[in-house]
């Protein structure tokens, strides 16, 4: 039972010299058994707690009680072999041999309970924070419609008005942010892969950002190449439309954003680089957590709800990909996100490639026409993994076929002749 345990169990006797230490202990703390038996239990405490814990030890032995739960008024630490220290949460018991008093301590690492703990107390005060900013607006603006003071018709009711739906709308975009992060990183958020070509993707994204740049006076420019990815496409357009959006908040008018693609090695290469005012060196990888931004007003300033480069990080996570930014004060910045390269069929001719066997056999004119349509089916569009497999099949299976056909009609000439 002592070596299966997962907590830490410690037994000293009265002199507080350690005499049993299980293997739960030997994981937590990183000392083996042989390391500590016989030395005192100073050796598992970071300094500050030697003369505290003592006297909690000769205290607990004078009292009557046979067991003490620990930490109780304040946190206690542990400290590891490598001298690093961690929470943790422990009991005492007893037992008098008479001559001798000894003593066994139960210790559990909470180190992660306390990361949680914290992560959660964030996560709560960021979001209540976002929540009440937008919420506050719309209660305020309907308040004062809703109390007679202003007529319906006049200019300030429509500016009130206008303030409430533009709340509304970044609520709602925040409660959907949240969502779709938590269902990606939870693995809810089911990744569809399909045969997707770069260039179209880019062109999706472009087209839905185009509004959004000509109202800022904003040229978008392109430079990608026509390459496949096996990937969920609309979750790719959607990380293409969040860096583009950001590119243009933060660009001046008359600038201008550019999207490219290129390959490297076996991935692509996506970047999206504007010449805005740039990030501090020190935010370059904050950004990408949660609810982190370059200025706390980008929020009010740009309808930011500081979740949209975490998505996107989450995303590139689920696709093997990865996404970083480089950038320089008062220059602009650079997003770089890199996909996996579907390199089983790419756009390249057939009797080129050295990777994609040819077979050289004599089609009639209905296995040309199957094969015509074929092509087209396979190279139009969007064409899940599934699909083309199944496609590829069938059309395989129709050679053989025709070959038998072939092969038959010859016959017949043969002997006819």
């Amino acid at each position: 039972m002592l070596d299966i345990a997962d907590d830490a169990i410690i037994s000293i006797n009265g002199f507080q010299n350690i005499t049993l230490f299980n293997q739960g202990a030997e994981k937590i703390f990183g000392y083996s058994a042989q390391e500590v038996i016989g030395k005192g239990l100073d050796l598992l405490l970071p300094q500050r707690f030697f003369q505290m814990h003592r006297q909690h030890v000769v205290d607990f032995g004078q009292s009557p009680n046979v067991a003490r739960r620990m930490g109780e008024r304040r946190e206690i630490y542990g400290r590891r072999k490598d001298g690093a220290e961690f929470p943790a949460e422990a009991s005492i018991s007893k037992i008098d041999m008479g001559e001798e008093i000894f003593y066994t301590v139960i210790l559990r690492d909470i180190t992660e309970r306390k990361q949680i703990e914290r992560m959660k107390d964030e996560f709560v005060s960021v979001v209540s924070h976002e929540l009440r900013t937008p919420l506050t607006s719309i209660y305020g603006s309907l308040g004062m419609l809703a109390s007679g003071l202003l007529p319906t018709d006049s200019e300030q009711a429509k500016r009130l008005l206008q303030i409430a739906t533009d709340s509304s709308e970044r609520l709602v975009r925040l409660i959907n942010d949240i969502l779709d992060i938590e269902r990606i990183e939870s693995g809810k958020a089911k990744m569809e892969p399909e045969i997707c070509n770069i260039l179209d993707l880019i062109t999706q994204a472009v087209n839905v950002m185009q509004p959004l740049a000509d109202k800022a006076e904003i040229k978008l420019s392109i430079s990608a190449l026509s390459i496949q990815v096996l990937a969920d496409c609309d979750r790719i357009v959607q990380t293409l439309t969040n860096l583009l959006s950001n590119a243009i908040k933060f660009s001046s008018a008359g600038s201008a954003v550019w999207l490219g693609a290129q390959q490297q090695g076996n991935e692509v290469l996506l970047t999206v680089k504007d010449t805005g005012r740039g990030i501090p060196t020190e935010k370059l990888e904050s950004i990408f957590e949660r609810f982190q931004q370059v200025d706390s007003s980008d929020s009010r300033n740009h309808d930011g709800t500081g979740l949209g480069l975490a998505i996107c990080k989450s995303i590139m996570q689920q696709h093997g990909g990865r996404i970083w930014a480089e950038s320089t004060l008062g220059e602009g910045s650079t997003f770089y996100v890199t996909l996996p390269l579907f390199e089983t069929f790419q756009n390249t001719n057939l009797e080129n490639s050295s990777t994609i066997p040819v077979i050289d056999i004599r089609y009639d004119a209905h296995v040309n026409s199957q094969l015509s349509q074929d092509a087209e089916f396979l190279t139009k569009g969007r064409v899940t993994t599934e699909e083309f497999e199944q496609r590829m099949m069938e059309l395989l299976q129709q050679i053989p076929l025709n070959q038998q056909k072939d092969s038959s009609d010859d016959n017949k000439a043969n002997s006819s002749g």
